[in-house]
């Protein structure tokens, strides 16, 4: 049976006891542009949620893909202010209501960006989103408990060989971390969580959640 969901004021502590014990690991991938993602944990009265975008089908990369806000860093912009810019846009949530607790380690993308995703808490939640039409199709949430149960998280192997030729090259060339690979294929392992049948998260935000829960909640990979 799984563990009480913590409240949102425990799993607030937790994320900033835990991103403060070590600075996030950066990555310079050359030819890939920064990005920036919000990973906002919102206090909700059933407990305490995180926020996900359905992207719409009709964008250039990612179509149809669940993911955080946020999105590619303007000229001499951060990636927390290019996560809080992007937020805003996409789903309407200001920059005022949002607490910046600090940020995971950099994950390279296939669609050539390197990502800093930026963890933050929400006190005050609007009670809906509203989506930017031409690029979310559905902002939503999901429990923090439900992605915390065991029995809602999967892996899966991805053979690298399938990525575009340079992006392939360029992300060999990252360290990943032992981990993720299979010593036995060199296949990467891939994150799921189906805390929602119908809004399973995967790939690069699967990845990214799983390195918050991992080390902010103490689940064993």
């Amino acid at each position: 049976m799984p563990a009480p969901a913590p409240s949102f004021e425990d799993a607030v502590a937790r994320v900033r006891t835990a991103l403060a014990a070590r600075p996030a690991r950066t990555l310079e991938v050359p030819g890939f542009r920064r990005a920036g993602v919000l990973v906002p944990i919102l206090d909700r009265s059933p407990g305490p949620t995180l926020l996900f975008t359905r992207r719409t089908d009709t964008l250039p990369h990612h179509k149809g893909e669940i993911s955080f806000p946020g999105g590619g860093c303007a000229t001499l912009e951060t990636a927390s202010a290019a996560a809080l810019r992007e937020a805003d846009e996409e789903v309407g949530l200001s920059p005022d209501s949002v607490e910046i607790l600090g940020a995971l380690d950099d994950v390279p993308s296939i669609a050539r960006y390197v990502v800093t995703p930026i963890v933050a808490a929400v006190t005050s939640p609007p009670s809906t989103f509203v989506p930017a039409t031409a690029e979310v199709s559905e902002p939503f949430e999901l429990p923090l408990g439900r992605l915390l149960d065991p029995a809602n998280r999967r892996a899966s192997l991805w053979d690298p060989a399938r990525l575009p030729p340079e992006a392939a090259a360029a992300l060999l060339a990252v360290q990943v971390p032992f981990e993720e690979v299979d010593a036995a294929t060199g296949h990467w392992r891939v994150w799921s969580f189906h805390a929602d049948p119908s809004r399973i998260v995967w790939g690069l935000t699967a990845r990214v959640l799983a390195d918050l829960l991992d080390r902010a909640f103490e689940r064993p990979r």
